[in-house]
C-alpha cells in the first residue's frame, strides 16, 4: 500500500471480506466432521484470522476506522 494510493472503501471492503472469510473457516472447523479433513480445517482457519489481522493492522497504521467494519473478535 506504501507505493501506491488506494481506494479507503475498497479496503475496508476487502477488510469485511476477510473478516467473513475467517468466520467461515472457524464454522467450517467447527463442524467438519470428517477426521481426514480436521488438519486442512485448522490450516484454512489460521490463515484466515492472520490475514484479517494483517489487514487490521495495516488499516490502523493508515488511520482508517469504520467501526461497522473494522471490529477485533474476542476469542
Amino acid at each position: 500500500m506504501d507505493n501506491y494510493m488506494f481506494d479507503e472503501k475498497e479496503f475496508l471492503q476487502l477488510v469485511q471480506e476477510a473478516r467473513d472469510e475467517w468466520l467461515q473457516a472457524q464454522n467450517y472447523f467447527e463442524n467438519v466432521s470428517e477426521p481426514d479433513l480436521v488438519d486442512y480445517a485448522i490450516y484454512r482457519a489460521e490463515a484466515a484470522k492472520r490475514r484479517y489481522m494483517y489487514l487490521l493492522k495495516q488499516a490502523r497504521i493508515y488511520g482508517l476506522e469504520n467501526h461497522q467494519v473494522i471490529q477485533e473478535i474476542e476469542g
